[in-house]
């Protein structure tokens, strides 16, 4: 195995590193950024392997953060980095592993072997290596990585040789996967690897196709939904803790399903958050949420304000203040009356571009809230770079505060952080009134839950306030 140059020098030694690319491709088979071969050019060696007999692995690499690096340093840098990546990984890798380059980020490598153990060793090691941060263009760069492995007999049994490394019997009969479908294999290890991130690797699975079946179809029924009109939104009260008013609430998303009723986030938001529908819908959510709120009535004198949950490819769009200037100025809504939430994928992004969106947003008088807070594993470090007002603790934490004292402290922890921070604090999930003032005791500002009511449709939201005020008027009432 060839010693790799050190980070500063890699860039230079693109060049030299890829003259030591084992099968000469053609014009037709070379990706032109890297100089390596294609993915036409993986096939016709895969395919090649597969007539011959010859066992085969293949690992597909993506990166994790190679969009970001797009976004914040241009075009240009991102393809060095691909250029740095696949130098290292020429540099790393035995002689005899086909390396290639496929779309985007994505890097495959054809094992001429089917020894699983000796091949995980070797890729758990380049991930390791390759996450060692480099210099790209004045820019300092990590590289962290998943992987997905599939070898060509995955789904037949497997034996052992003697020293115990699992090898896949040798089966060149029919039912040995084509060179596209031992790729599409690799791909779909990958996807799951790159959700649990943190250089991870994953072997296919047959479950895995399965599980991509359903989503591909939870995709087309939420294509359907969007055009149908089948969501809808719902309302939960926000509650200001030390005077029992309600100051807002948030806006939650529902699925009217033909066929199977009301639907719950948890049923489909992971999957609409990745489909392409993302931005259209959040737009429609923005649009109607916004809308909605001008219709609630004044409480104790005051406005209520709305809480929107974001898509992290809504943040991302070219278009997004534009919209949420839009949103606003179609419905009227004053500013100050918006609060947008964003998820980890969106806060947990230290780049320029995202600390500068946040900033527009607040000079329009748009306030910011940073959900699940605590959750996350940087999200310390996030106060420090976006500007937030207020921080959403998970109801996680909030479930088994009065048992639990390890949630207990993560909330005294949270609402400390707040304070130092000078920012506001909700709590979700609060059910009980013992919670309610555990919380109101340590100075948390605003609680949601069912204590109080689940989210409603639009039109029981607004019965719902009437009647909590009327409530509130009572002598003696505790709401007051």
């Amino acid at each position: 195995m060839n010693h790799p140059p050190s980070d500063d020098l890699l860039v230079h030694y693109v060049d030299a590193l890829l003259d030591s690319v084992p099968r000469e491709p053609t014009r037709a088979e070379e990706d032109p950024v890297t100089g390596l071969p294609n993915r036409n050019a993986l096939l016709a060696t895969l395919d090649a392997r597969r007539m011959s007999g010859e066992p085969t692995a293949v690992a597909l690499l993506g990166l994790d953060n190679f969009r970001s690096i797009i976004v914040t340093l241009g075009h240009g840098t991102a393809e060095t980095v691909l250029q740095v990546v696949a130098a290292r990984l020429l540099a790393r890798l035995p002689d005899d592993v086909y390396l290639s380059r496929l779309d985007g980020d994505e890097f495959a490598m054809a094992f001429p072997s089917a020894r699983q153990k000796t091949i995980e060793a070797m890729l758990n090691a380049l991930l390791l290596d390759l996450a060692q941060p480099c210099e790209v263009d004045l820019h300092r760069v990590h590289l962290d990585a998943c992987i997905g492995m599939a070898l060509d007999h995955d789904e037949a049994p497997a034996i052992a040789d003697e020293s115990g490394d699992e090898i896949a019997a040798v089966d060149v009969s029919p039912e040995r996967p084509d060179a596209l479908e031992l790729v599409t294999r690799a791909q779909l290890a990958m996807h799951h690897a790159k959700r649990t991130r943190g250089r991870s690797l994953r072997r296919f699975e047959p479950g895995m196709r399965t599980e991509a079946i359903d989503r591909r179809k939870l995709d087309l029924e939420l294509r359907r939904a969007e055009r149908d009109g089948e969501f809808e939104l719902h309302y939960q009260p926000q509650i200001e803790l030390k005077s029992g008013r309600v100051a807002g609430a948030e806006a939650l998303l529902r699925w009217r399903h033909p066929e199977r009723g009301l639907l719950m986030p948890a049923a489909f938001l992971d999957a609409l958050a990745i489909s392409g529908i993302a931005t259209t819908v959040g737009w429609w959510i923005l649009e109607q949420a916004c809308k909605d709120a001008t219709t609630w009535p004044l409480v104790d004198g005051r406005p209520l304000a709305v809480s929107v949950n974001l898509f992290p490819a809504q943040f991302d769009h070219e278009d997004f203040l534009h919209e949420v200037d839009n949103a606003l100025i179609n419905s009227k809504l004053a500013p100050a009356r918006l609060e947008l939430e964003l998820t980890e994928t969106i806060a947990l992004r230290n780049d320029e571009g995202c600390g500068a969106t946040l900033q527009a947003l607040r000079r329009r008088g748009v306030r910011v809230a940073y959900d699940d807070f605590g959750t996350g594993y940087a999200s310390l470090s996030m106060l420090h770079h976006l500007a937030v007002d207020r921080v959403k603790i998970d109801r996680g934490f909030v479930r088994d505060v009065m048992q639990d004292r390890g949630d207990a402290a993560i909330v005294r922890s949270i609402l400390l952080i707040a304070r130092n921070f000078d920012l506001q604090v909700t709590a979700e999930g609060v059910e009980s009134s013992v919670q309610a003032e555990f919380l109101r005791a340590l100075g948390c500002n605003e609680v949601q839950g069912y204590l109080y009511s689940p989210a409603l449709p639009a039109l029981e939201f607004d019965q719902w306030l009437d009647s909590y005020q009327k409530a509130r008027e009572l002598p003696g009432s505790h709401l007051a």
